[in-house]
């Protein structure tokens, strides 16, 4: 019955998100802020610039395996740095990295610490205009990042979790009825540009998209409703 009932939503989501001819929304105009910015955050923390020059190839990084399993250990910066701007920064032509669905983005990408050099535990929001971390939460996430997270996780093996998040009312001017649409592609494309990056530069990458919507967002002080949890990239060494 559960199965059936799932199936049912999805088909109900896919079918009332359809374009139809003669039957397309229109844009309301509306103005919204491109990147979320945090006013007072508890620290802001200046990440290493990224290296964008040579590294190892992209067809060499997508043909290893993923199968490694974390070992724990510490991650340094610049590693951090180079996955982040992989996943969410901007590239030479002042685009993001990732695929976007629409003219604006309603991605938004969190960085949960356990084990990263001269970064403290905690929550931090990225920023991708300033290649830098926000730091919303103190102290550490591991026990409050293990309940969030469903099955056997072993937290410990991680040093960093990448959780992303999509603001629907930022892609409605341009999509109306399709943002969450939207909002899932673009957060499966940047899972997959986190992956190639960690495992391009020797870690361990892993994605998830099971967890307890609601104790992922308290974590992440969200309210849950208009920018909620998406998908979650786990690193480790």
């Amino acid at each position: 019955m559960s199965n059936q009932r799932d199936k049912s939503i999805g088909a109900m989501f896919h079918s009332q998100t359809k374009y139809r001819r003669g039957m397309l929304p229109g844009a309301t105009g509306k103005a919204v802020s491109t990147i979320k910015v945090y006013a007072n955050p508890l620290e802001v923390a200046a990440l290493p610039v990224p290296d964008i020059n040579g590294g190892k190839g992209v067809w060499e990084a997508l043909a290893l395996g993923r199968v490694a399993i974390p070992e724990g250990g510490r991650l340094r910066q610049r590693e951090i740095s180079q996955i982040l701007w992989a996943t969410a920064g901007f590239n030479r032509g002042g685009q993001r990295t990732y695929t976007m669905a629409a003219a604006l983005s309603g991605l938004e990408v969190y960085l949960v610490t356990r084990q990263i050099e001269d970064i403290f535990a905690g929550a931090y929001h990225y920023n991708p205009r300033e290649h830098s971390l926000e730091y919303l939460q103190r102290g550490d996430p591991s026990m409050a990042l293990r309940d969030a997270l469903l099955g056997d996780v072993d937290i410990d093996a991680y040093a960093a979790v990448i959780v992303y998040t999509g603001i629907p009312s930022r892609v409605d001017d341009a999509a109306k009825s399709r943002a969450y649409r939207y909002l899932y592609l673009e957060a499966g494309a940047a899972g997959q540009c986190a992956m190639v990056a960690a495992i391009s530069l020797g870690l361990v990458a892993t994605a998830r998209a099971e967890f307890y919507d609601d104790e992922l967002a308290r974590l992440l002080q969200l309210d849950g409703r208009s920018e909620f949890p998406l998908s979650v990239v786990t690193i480790g060494t």
